[in-house]
């Protein structure tokens, strides 16, 4: 969790303390300090069952959530990147050994674009000779 999240929820439960109970806390200590966060959850707890509050229950759990929820171990950029870019990559394609199949009987449709679908197409002679790989 962010330290800004941390912090947020921390001025959160600040306020509900100070209105609700009377006690002036540490916002900043709360959000990074682990002893005095877990010392203000439990003053928060106790208080709202003494008092009858729900809601500093609900925000020391937040705050015991955001203060001591074990932290993401983080990856390298490189590492993340390429695992990223393996999951997108669509599975290779099933080629025959010679290299060529996609280069067998693709025809250009660069002249014949130009006359619109009404004129029908010549069919490709197969013996035609064709340089590798649809170079011209």
């Amino acid at each position: 969790m962010l330290a800004s999240q941390k912090l947020a929820i921390a001025a959160h439960l600040h306020v509900l303390l100070r209105r609700k109970t009377g006690r002036v806390t540490d916002t900043e200590w709360m959000a990074g300090n682990a002893d005095y966060a877990r010392e203000i959850i439990r003053f928060s707890r106790a208080k709202a069952l003494e008092d009858g509050h729900p809601d500093l229950a609900e925000w020391a759990g937040k705050l015991e959530q955001a203060v001591f929820e074990p932290a993401a171990v983080p990856k390298p950029l490189a590492q993340a990147a390429a695992n990223i870019i393996r999951e997108r990559r669509p599975p290779p394609a099933d080629t025959p050994a010679s290299g060529f199949a996609q280069s067998t009987s693709s025809e250009s449709g660069f002249l014949e674009s130009t006359f619109g679908s009404e004129r029908p197409r010549k069919p490709r002679d197969p013996d035609a000779p064709r340089y590798v790989g649809g170079i011209r």
